[in-house]
């Protein structure tokens, strides 16, 4: 089902979006002849980094980031590995390799379960209490 005319976030022009596109089909086009240039690049030279392939093909470097995170250099038998956005270890897919998901894994159940212990009715009446002073001049 076509959408509302919207002006394409990378040209300016005017297109009708199928689904939620934002761009046109023009870019659409250009981007994807834009990603099968930087496969073939990564294809024969394997072992390049970001920047490298970024100077060689022309690609901005946020293309060929969104292309890792979808996993798209794995699901083409290249092994293309890129540092963890945490601790900088190499991986193949995602933005953060499988110790540094573990942890944030661990840590967001923690938080969860100090959380929850703080809401049980067993905590209620916990926490800050003031001292009942009596009227000056009486013991």
């Amino acid at each position: 089902m076509a959408g509302v005319p919207r002006n394409c976030i990378r040209c300016g022009k005017l297109f009708v979006p199928m689904n939620r596109e934002k761009i046109c089909r023009n870019c659409k086009d250009a981007e994807r002849e834009m990603e099968n240039t930087v496969m073939e690049f990564v294809r024969d030279n394997p072992k390049s980094k970001i920047p490298e392939i970024s100077e060689g093909t022309g690609a901005p470097e946020a293309l060929i980031r969104r292309m890792i995170e979808e996993g798209r250099f794995d699901r083409s038998d290249m092994k293309f590995y890129y540092p963890c956005k945490k601790c900088g270890k190499d991986i193949l897919v995602g933005q953060y390799c499988e110790d540094c998901l573990n942890s944030m894994q661990e840590n967001l159940q923690s938080v969860q379960v100090k959380m929850a212990n703080a809401n049980s009715p067993a905590s209620k009446g916990k926490g800050m209490h003031s001292k009942t002073l009596s009227k000056p001049g009486k013991k």
